[in-house]
């Protein structure tokens, strides 16, 4: 398995980048000894960690670097409020393709909950399908907190009902993404999914290589939520379970 970073490289996950990987230990959960490099797993082999490089990398990291560019020339001029979303473009084929490669890196049970999936991505397929019970959503991102993580699971116990289910996800500035069931039954047990809100992205699949420049705001026309991690920022008010020997978690930090 080589080195694989998610998000890519190409958005800054790099260099000074701090993170550390959350373990539970005698039932505490506890942190490891934080290192700089950004956040990467080795969860892919060379022909497909390579396979992202080459192909879709860079159209994810010219994505981040407008949404980044339109952040910070909000701060410096008037500019409207982003409705429904940013006027930036992008890849959405290429991006989403690289999300969801980088996401099959952070645990080896997706390639066994969807082998249709893995095999469309690695094939090229110009057009792909997302399988029965799985939807991938994103929503805008802007803390230096970092998180990557794989099967975890969250339920607001205080203040209201809330739930968060996710089978992967990416939580790097200036976007978040999540891997996550499907099926909404679960919202009349357990309360409302956090992920309600957020835009599902799936149709980006549909498009091919060749779709290069896409405006945003005709892709998400509801609108995208800017978010802070729910877990993280809960307050206290959030119970988060994973296992320890499957799930893997990093935190971290983008320096100032």
């Amino acid at each position: 398995m080589t080195k694989a970073h998610v998000p890519p490289q190409a958005a800054g996950n790099k260099g000074n980048v701090i993170t550390a990987s959350v373990r539970v230990n005698n039932n505490q959960r506890t942190n490891g000894r934080p290192k700089t490099g950004g956040m990467w797993l080795r969860g892919l082999c060379r022909d497909c960690n390579g396979l992202a490089g080459e192909r879709y990398d860079r159209a994810y990291g010219d994505f981040a670097a407008r949404l980044l560019a339109y952040a910070r020339a909000r701060t410096h001029l008037y500019l409207p409020a982003p409705d429904p979303a940013p006027p930036v473009s992008l890849a959405p084929g290429r991006v989403a393709r690289s999300v969801l490669i980088g996401m099959f890196a952070t645990t080896p049970h997706l390639r066994e909950m969807f082998p249709g999936l893995a095999h469309d991505l690695q094939r090229l397929c110009p057009h792909i399908t997302m399988p029965d019970g799985a939807t991938l959503r994103m929503a805008l991102y802007p803390s230096r907190s970092t998180r990557l993580a794989s099967m975890s699971y969250g339920m607001r116990v205080i203040a209201r009902r809330q739930h968060y289910n996710v089978f992967s996800e990416v939580y790097f500035r200036p976007l978040a993404w999540t891997l996550s069931p499907s099926d909404d039954r679960l919202d009349s047990e357990l309360g409302e999914s956090v992920l309600k809100t957020w835009p599902v992205v799936d149709h980006w699949l549909q498009y091919g290589d060749d779709v290069a420049a896409l405006d945003l705001r005709d892709l998400c026309r509801r609108g995208i939520p800017t978010v802070r991690h729910p877990l993280r920022d809960g307050h206290g008010e959030w119970v988060e379970t994973f296992h320890n020997d499957i799930t893997a978690i990093l935190e971290g930090k983008i320096p100032a």
